[in-house]
C-alpha cells in the first residue's frame, strides 16, 4: 500500500497537471518535459513506442539524431499546452509521450505525405498514405474529444492535436527552410513504415 501511495505521487510530481500550470507556471514548468517520459501503464507506453517506430525513424534519418531528440522532447512538450488550454483548472494529471508523437506524426505528414503505413504494424496488411492514415486519425481525435471528452476518456485529445499541429508547422517549416534534397525525400516517401 505505502508503495502505491509513493508511486502516484511520483506521478503527480512529474506528471503535467494544468491547473498547476495555471497557478505557479514557472514552478511547474519542468513538468512539461517531466511528463513525457511518465506513461500510465504498459499497454500507453507500447501504443507510444509503435508510433515512435512507425514515425521517428525516418524523420530521425532526416534531421540527425541531435535535432531529433530536441524536437521530439522540446516540441513535444509544448504539446500539453493544448489540454491546458482547453481546461486550465483541470486537476487531472497527464502523463505520455503522445504529444511528442502526435508532433513527429504531423511532421512526417507534411514532409513525406504520400509514404506508405501499414495499419495494423508487423502484418502483412493493405497499408495508407501517411496523409490518409493522419486525416482518419485527427478525425477519430476531434470525433473522441467531443464525443467522450478528456475527462470521461482520460486521454488527453487536446495534447494531441496539439502535438499533431506543431508537428504540421514544424515540418512545414523544415520542408520549405531547411531541405535542399529532393532526393532523400522521394527516397524515403517509398518507403513502408511497419
Amino acid at each position: 500500500m505505502m508503495q502505491a501511495d509513493a508511486g502516484a505521487s511520483m506521478v503527480r510530481a512529474l506528471a503535467f497537471v494544468p491547473i498547476d500550470f495555471s497557478r505557479h507556471p514557472v514552478v511547474s514548468f519542468y513538468t512539461l518535459f517531466t511528463a513525457e517520459f511518465v506513461h500510465s501503464g504498459p499497454m500507453h507506453l507500447i501504443g507510444n513506442l509503435i508510433f515512435l517506430v512507425a514515425f521517428g525513424r525516418s524523420i530521425e534519418n532526416l534531421v540527425g539524431p541531435p535535432v531529433f531528440a530536441a524536437a521530439f522532447i522540446g516540441l513535444g512538450a509544448l504539446s500539453f499546452l493544448g489540454s491546458w488550454l482547453i481546461g486550465p483548472a483541470s486537476p487531472v494529471p497527464i502523463v505520455g509521450a503522445s504529444g511528442a508523437l502526435s508532433f513527429l506524426m504531423g511532421a512526417y505528414t507534411i514532409v513525406f505525405p504520400r509514404a506508405k503505413l501499414r495499419v495494423i504494424p508487423f502484418f502483412r496488411v493493405p497499408y495508407l498514405r501517411a496523409w490518409q492514415f493522419a486525416t482518419a486519425w485527427i478525425a477519430l481525435q476531434i470525433w473522441s474529444a467531443v464525443e467522450v471528452g478528456e475527462l470521461a476518456s482520460g486521454v488527453a485529445y487536446a495534447t494531441h492535436l496539439a502535438g499533431f499541429v506543431i508537428g504540421l508547422v514544424a515540418g512545414a517549416a523544415w520542408k520549405e527552410f531547411a531541405l535542399d534534397t529532393d532526393r532523400l525525400i522521394a527516397e524515403l516517401s517509398d518507403e513502408v513504415s511497419s
